[in-house]
Parts: C-alpha cells; sequence; structure tokens
C-alpha cells in the first residue's frame, strides 16, 4: 500500500504550516526510509518521508520507528547538511508523486526531493545549483544518470492523475481523518500502516521460524530414510553367521590361499552345497572369525539403530507439530515458540547487529555430524582448516582420523571422558566420514588411520593440513554407502 498522488497533495498541505521550523534530528531508519524532527515556537512534529517499494509515503508520525541495527550511509550525509537547516517549503508536484522539502542554512539553500514513485522511489538531496550530492538508496532508474556530482534530473512528467482530475475516476478515500489529533489526516495515515507494520513483522517473524523448522524436518525425515536402510542390513547379518557356522563345521575343505570354498550344508529339504567367499590371505580360523565379527557388529548396531530411529521419529513429530503451530501463531505466541524451536535444534539463527569484518569472529573451521551414539564427528574444511581443527579445537584424548595415504579432512571424534574410547559404531562413522572428505571417496575400501588427538604434531615448515602422528592404528574399512548417507543427512549446523 502506497499513498497516491491527491493523498500526498492533502498531506502536503496539511504540513504546510511546519514551513519556518527548524531540524533538530535527521535519522535514516530503512534505506529509503527517513524521519525528520521539526521544531518551532509554534509547532513541533516529526515527519516521516519513505520510498520503499510498497510503502511510501509521507505524514507526521506520533512515535518514530525503530532504528537500524547498524547506521545508513545516508544519515551522516543527512545530519551534515539538514540538522540546524530552517525548513523553507513543502512542495508537491501534481501528479507526480515528488515532494520537494526547501530549506535555508548558512552554507546555503539545499532541497531533499522524495520520489515516492513506488518500485523505484527514492530520496535525494540536491544542491542549490541543481546537482545532485547524495541519494538514501542506489539509482534504480534506467532513463535518468542520477550520480552524485551531476545535474538531478525529475521524473518524467505524467499524463492524468491518481485521483485528481484525469481520466481516471476518484476513488473513495481510504484514511478517515482523526479529530483532535495535531495532523488528522496524518494520524489516520500512521495508524493504518502501523496495523501493516505489524502483519508485516508478524509474516517475517513466522517466516523465520518457518525456514529453520522446515530444514529440520526434512534433514529428520531422511535420517529416517537411511536409517531403516541400515536396519534392512541386519536379515542379511545372518548369511554371514550361516557362512561363518558352516567354515567351522568344514574347516578341512577350506585352504589357506583360496578365494572360495565349496561345502556341504544340510538343511530340512536335504543337503546342498555352498559356495563361500574368502578372503586368500586368511586361514580358516581367520576367515570364520571374519564372518563373525560382521555378524556380530551389524546385529550390535541393530539396538542403536532402533534407539537412534525411534529418538528422530520423536523429533519429526515434535517438528511437524511446531511446524503447524507457527503458521498461525500470533505475535505473543512466538518467543514461547522459539524457545522449543532452540530445544530441538531448529531455531533461527539469532539476529544480530552485523559487525565489520575486522571484528567478527572467525567460522568454525569443522562441519559437525553426529555419530550412530550421539557423539560430535568434526570434519575439516580444507588444508588450513584441518590444521585449525586438530591443532586448536580438538582435546588430547579426542580420536583423531584421516584417510592413509590420501589427501582430505582431518576427522576429530569429542569423547565423553578422559581415558574413554569410541563405541564401535562411532568409530566406523568417523571412519566413513574420514573416507568420504577425501580422495578416496568412491573407493569401495579406504585405509583409515586413527589416533588420539594430543599424538598429532605439526612440523615447522610443513604444508597446511600436513602432520605427523604417533601410536597410531589403522582399520581397514569397507564402505558402506547407506551409513555415509544417513550421516550426510544429519549434518549439522557448526
Amino acid at each position: 500500500m502506497s499513498l497516491d498522488a491527491a493523498e500526498i497533495a492533502a498531506v502536503v498541505h496539511e504540513l504546510a504550516p511546519l514551513a519556518g521550523a527548524r531540524v533538530d534530528a535527521a535519522r535514516v531508519h530503512a534505506e529509503r526510509t527517513i524521519t525528520l524532527e521539526l521544531f518551532s515556537r509554534s509547532d513541533a512534529a516529526t515527519i516521516l518521508l519513505s520510498a520503499e517499494p510498497d510503502l511510501t509515503r509521507l505524514h507526521a508520525v506520533s512515535r518514530r520507528p525503530p532504528a537500524p541495527a547498524a547506521p545508513y550511509g545516508f544519515q551522516a550525509v543527512l545530519r551534515r547538511e539538514l540538522e540546524g537547516a530552517q525548513l523553507a517549503a513543502i512542495e508537491a508536484a501534481g501528479a507526480d508523486r515528488v515532494v520537494t522539502l526547501r530549506f535555508l542554512r548558512a552554507a546555503g539553500p539545499i532541497a531533499l526531493v522524495a520520489e515516492l514513485t513506488g518500485r523505484h522511489g527514492n530520496l535525494f538531496l540536491v544542491r542549490d545549483d541543481g546537482t545532485l550530492l547524495a541519494s538514501a538508496g542506489r539509482n534504480l532508474s534506467q532513463r535518468r544518470e542520477l550520480v552524485p556530482g551531476k545535474p538531478y534530473l525529475p521524473p518524467a512528467p505524467r499524463d492524468g492523475a491518481e485521483g485528481q482530475g484525469g481520466s481516471a475516476p476518484a476513488r473513495p478515500p481510504r484514511f478517515t481523518p482523526v479529530a483532535g489529533a495535531p495532523f488528522p489526516l496524518s494520524a489516520a495515515i500512521e495508524a493504518a500502516y502501523a496495523e501493516r507494520e505489524r502483519e508485516r513483522l508478524l509474516a517475517e517473524a513466522r517466516r523465520r521460524l518457518r525456514e529453520p523448522l522446515r530444514a529440520a524436518l526434512a534433514r529428520s525425515r531422511r535420517a529416517l530414510e537411511k536409517l531403516a536402510e541400515e536396519a534392512a542390513r541386519v536379515p542379511a547379518a545372518e548369511v554371514d553367521r550361516r557362512a561363518a557356522d558352516l567354515i567351522k563345521q568344514n574347516f578341512q575343505a577350506v585352504r589357506r590361499g583360496a578365494r572360495e570354498a565349496r561345502v556341504t550344508e544340510y538343511t530340512e529339504e536335504g543337503p546342498r552345497e555352498v559356495t563361500l567367499a574368502l578372503d586368500p590371505a586368511l586361514g580358516p580360523r581367520e576367515n570364520m572369525e571374519r564372518y563373525y565379527r560382521r555378524y556380530r557388529r551389524i546385529v550390535e548396531s541393530a539396538a542403536r539403530v532402533a534407539a537412534r530411529e525411534a529418538e528422530v521419529r520423536g523429533r519429526v513429530a515434535a517438528l511437524a507439530a511446531l511446524l503447524a503451530e507457527v503458521d498461525g501463531a500470533r505475535e505473543g505466541d512466538l518467543a514461547r515458540l522459539e524457545r522449543e524451536a532452540r530445544k530441538l535444534s531448529a531455531g533461527p539463527r539469532p539476529q544480530q547487529a552485523p559487525r565489520r569484518r575486522k571484528d567478527d569472529e572467525p567460522a568454525p573451521p569443522y562441519r559437525l555430524f553426529r555419530s550412530l551414539a550421539g557423539l560430535e564427528l568434526l570434519v575439516g574444511r580444507g588444508a588450513a582448516d584441518n590444521d585449525r581443527l586438530t591443532l586448536r579445537f580438538a582435546k588430547g584424548n579426542d580420536l583423531w582420523l584421516h584417510a592413509r595415504g590420501q589427501k582430505g579432512a582431518h576427522v576429530v571424534v569429542r569423547l565423553p571422558k578422559k581415558g574413554a574410547g569410541p563405541d564401535q559404531e562411532t568409530l566406523l562413522d568417523a571412519a566413513h566420514l574420514a573416507a568420504w572428505f577425501s580422495d578416496a571417496r568412491g573407493e569401495p575400501s579406504v585405509e583409515v588411520t586413527y589416533t588420539r588427538a594430543k599424538y598429532v604434531r605439526k612440523a615447522k615448515g610443513s604444508a597446511p593440513g600436513a602432520v605427523t602422528y604417533s601410536q597410531d592404528r589403522t582399520l581397514h574399512l569397507r564402505v558402506e554407502p547407506p551409513r555415509i548417507e544417513r550421516l550426510l543427512a544429519e549434518e549439522q549446523q557448526a
């Protein structure tokens, strides 16, 4: 909603008695919205000029808008040029929705031109010789060169008028002047825009809550899909157990160096021949133990998968319920809903005033994941970040991993207490991340080295990310794509 030419003309007529007042303060509240505090012996008022799209207007206000999080550059110019100046006149240029405020000052006359023209609106300071001094926002006009130091070019005159003559039919008044107010029409316009602003702020607050909730809900649903795929691996574990039992029963048929063995399995339907895949580097007992280990690992992880699945299902339900509540939330509910969203790690980023780059804290050097057991897994973002993660962020007893002989990320497992080791699932989750974020991505098997972070050192003058380590062990990892997909689906904000 923006004021049309007839409404602007009526407001200018209402504010005309302010001519002769002194500018006590000039403030910029948004890129193209300013207020001027005017004072004289007979009158005092604050007038607002806004060239924001769909909010273009001019009127007196009883309460000025809030200050922005960081000042706009136009404010310094506006204060330097206008504070202490005397308002000489307020003029409206007919149907063009252009208002000119003329000021007198010791340095010479100056004008503030407000082009209240909707999408291309802007505010300009124009010197007495007609050259442009500054503008509130960048020039959006493609037909005019509005550059400081060059002549100010007004918009091309429009044929006809909005609500004041011309061929367009006059519409009924949108604003009913408030009886008894110092500026009755301005009071009505301020009330209408205040309600519109409340609706806009409420919609923006809902959107600010809704977006991270939707993202968290999508991540949790993807995590459920990956957990279901991991749970589907449990029946396959029986195949490994059966293979181990068959090797145990047929030791004489298994030879070291063989890639397979043909053994007899006795079933309810009778005996049948079964071919078992073997590791030629292992003997019969080692091959049997290898199958048993895989069976036990998958079965033991099944309980953790089930517990994690129940946890994620509860999170999905809570997020969906909270999202539905946000869509119809009233202003008084928003603070409570934001607290609940933060409890679910789905709250919006805190709104903070932007700071200068030299004062900014560096971004975390890692991406954040969680293992099936809930432990934090930190993955370096690059070579220099690997150094920061390993040498500054990791604690001495945290677990450190890296794909052996490959360029790639350092991975750190945050361990809960001194001396504690990771559970098997956490070790495998971290190893999969080390493999995925390395040059070995896509390989079916990867060797991953791991040790405590306190045993990792950096040689003086070595390249970024290059380290030496001791007391390490090597994990021969058979890559499980469902595990990688589940971890990536549950990545969290660092």
